[in-house]
């Protein structure tokens, strides 16, 4: 072929025009490469959603895509539609796609997909069963007619998933080991809209606890089995060795615990003066016969250092700066006793306190302590030191804990009258219960405290009286972003003399936790030189919004009211407004607030600093 050039061009012109062709072939794609604008039309969520998730060319990326990446991914689109509905029953969808180039200066592409999900598959055939020796067990029969899956009804593959991992899981849960699915399979029939289910769990048989070991040498073995939550015999349960492991952590006695409890280790128990039994009332598991398959726990255990130290340090607009020190002694014996002493020092109070704890009943959670303490308090128109010991019995219980205590205290205080001392000798109950989605930072949960306690001068005590002293804090959730926080509490002492109550005994208000607005201890009855004493009956509340404007830092708006008084006919609270700052820190709630004293001119404005959970 012999080539003929145009007329009225030149070489030159030739080579130019070719030049620049190939330029535009590199530099268009980059020109038009952007981003896909996807609309889908004729589903909604959730199918929508599922089939956007699917589509190549609705997918994230970093990098330009070029025109024929867009193009190329576009046409993968009908097949992911498919897919992406038929986890949802529609098998025969009718699509109607259409891609558009960008136009003008746009460098955005458009896909348009118009979808009719087409007709639901229906369930005509439905084997949902359990074999087994295990197929009679409670939890296994709830999950079997606990299952979405009815024949007549669209099939949901999520339905599917469900019910398998309900049955397999209660079974598994429930010491079945073994258990596997004999048939597992989806088959459905495009053409006609149907499909068959056929799901037939086998049990196997059943796994129980064997013998558990200990691989320590610091406590007493059998103290240390205390702590175990099964016994040798009771079906296996993997939740129950992370009870144990969760157990023994708690205790602080080890600093490494390792649990093993391999199935391929299991031996046969024999079952023992069974067999004539056997003959009279045959088994229906013919395994029940021949002995438990039981499987032998061992812990490994590391002991934890001797002792262990605390320094913290603190500041508050109530206490002022604050420091504490504390050691505490983990392995006096083979028993878990264990000593431990705390030294609390502010500007108000200086605090001695020791503890020896002895781990009683169900070790895991009860202790009986043995305490004593002294403690110097300085705050306001009050100066105490009181010395004190005493036994507790700590016990928890579902939601909380509870104490039954005897405390004998002897106190030397000044209420403006000059020096007093009292003796006391008091039992005491208090019981607390607390459920938070989060202690720390807290955004729904309740706390509640109730206080009794009484003496009598007719046991070594210099007065009589009877107190009661309750609490209640709740969170109560408004948005994602935004809380309620409400606290009250109510305290009261019956007495024939209450002059002869010690400090320690009586009631205050005021402060960053009490009534803002108002100094720490406060708002208290007088005596006649106007200095404050305490009081017989206590009554407090306060309203607080919350909002986190920013992951955990927020701003508040409060309003607290409170009073102390000798009379309960005789209340006149004591109000306080105000603003304040909210970080929720590692350590706990930090509030930073200004409060505004309703019911007192000479301090307009009142700064309040704490740290710490608001349950």
């Amino acid at each position: 072929m012999k080539y003929v050039r145009p007329r009225g061009y030149t070489t030159t012109a030739v080579v130019g025009l070719a030049a620049a062709g190939m330029v535009a072939l590199v530099l268009i794609p980059r020109a038009l490469a952007d981003d896909v604008d996807v609309q889908i039309k004729g589903i909604g969520n959730p199918l929508e959603s599922n089939v956007r998730k699917s589509l190549s060319v609705a997918g994230d990326h970093k990098q330009p895509w070029s025109p024929d990446q867009i193009q190329r991914l576009f046409r993968l689109a009908p097949k992911e539609i498919k897919q992406a509905l038929q986890p949802y029953g529609y098998f025969n969808p009718e699509i109607n796609e259409r891609l558009k180039q960008p136009s003008g200066n746009s460098k955005t592409w458009h896909a348009r997909f118009n979808i009719k999900h087409g007709p639901a598959t229906k369930i005509t055939r439905l084997n949902i069963d359990v074999e087994g020796p295990g197929d009679q067990l409670e939890a296994i029969q709830s999950a079997l007619h606990s299952t979405e899956l009815k024949k007549g009804k669209r099939l949901i593959e999520s339905q599917y998933s469900d019910t398998k991992s309900a049955l397999y899981n209660a079974a598994y849960n429930a010491g079945y080991l073994d258990a596997k699915f004999s048939k597992s399979a989806i088959r459905v029939n495009p053409k006609t809209d149907t499909a068959e289910i056929d799901l037939v769990l086998d049990t196997g048989e059943r796994y129980y606890f064997g013998p558990v070991t200990f691989d320590q040498d610091l406590l007493n073995d059998k103290f240390v089995h205390r702590y175990v939550p099964f016994t040798p015999g009771q079906p296996y349960d993997a939740e129950q060795l992370i009870n144990l492991q969760l157990a023994l952590s708690d205790t602080d006695y080890f600093s490494q615990i390792e649990i093993n409890a391999p199935r391929d280790k299991a031996t046969r128990a024999p079952a023992m003066n069974q067999w004539f039994y056997d003959l009279i009332y045959p088994p229906q598991d013919p395994l029940q016969s021949i002995g438990e398959l039981r499987i032998p726990v061992t812990v490994k255990a590391k002991p934890s250092k001797g002792q262990s130290y605390k320094i913290s340090a603190g500041y508050g607009t109530d206490t002022g700066p604050r420091l504490g020190l504390g050691v505490k002694f983990r392995h006096l014996n083979q028993y878990g006793h264990q000593f431990r002493t705390d030294l609390r020092i502010s500007q108000i109070q200086r605090t001695l306190q020791s503890s020896y704890d002895i781990p009683i009943g169900d070790v895991t959670q009860d202790k009986l302590s043995f305490t004593a303490t002294i403690s110097n308090q300085d705050f306001g128109d009050i100066t105490s030191t009181l010395y004190g010991v005493g036994v507790t019995r700590d016990t928890g219980w579902q939601l909380g804990r509870q104490r039954a205590y005897i405390k004998l205290e002897r106190e030397y205080y000044n209420l403006g009258y000059g020096s007093r001392n009292s003796t006391l000798l008091y039992p005491g109950y208090n019981i607390t219960l607390q459920k938070a989605d989060n202690l720390l930072f807290t955004h729904k949960g309740v706390s509640l405290s109730l206080d009794v306690r009484g003496a009598s001068d007719k046991l070594l005590s210099s007065t009589n009286f009877i107190e009661g002293d309750f609490s209640a804090h709740a969170v109560v959730p408004v948005t994602a972003k935004t809380r309620i926080v409400m606290r009250t509490e109510l305290g009261a002492i019956e007495t024939d003399n209450f002059n002869e109550v010690p400090p320690s005994q009586r009631f205050f208000a005021g402060g960053d936790r009490s009534v803002r607005g108002y100094a720490y201890q406060s708002i208290s009855p007088t005596n006649s030189k106007n200095q404050d004493v305490g009081g017989r009956y206590l009554a407090t509340g306060s309203v607080e919004g919350d909002w986190f404007f920013y992951k955990k830092f927020g701003v508040a708006a409060f309003f607290d009211a409170g009073d102390v008084t000798d009379s309960l006919g005789n209340f006149s609270f004591k109000r306080g407004v105000g603003i304040g700052f909210r970080w929720g820190s590692p350590v706990g709630m930090v509030r930073l607030d200004l409060a505004h004293p309703l019911d007192d001119s000479s301090t307009p404005v009142r700064i309040h600093f704490s740290l710490g959970p608001d349950l």
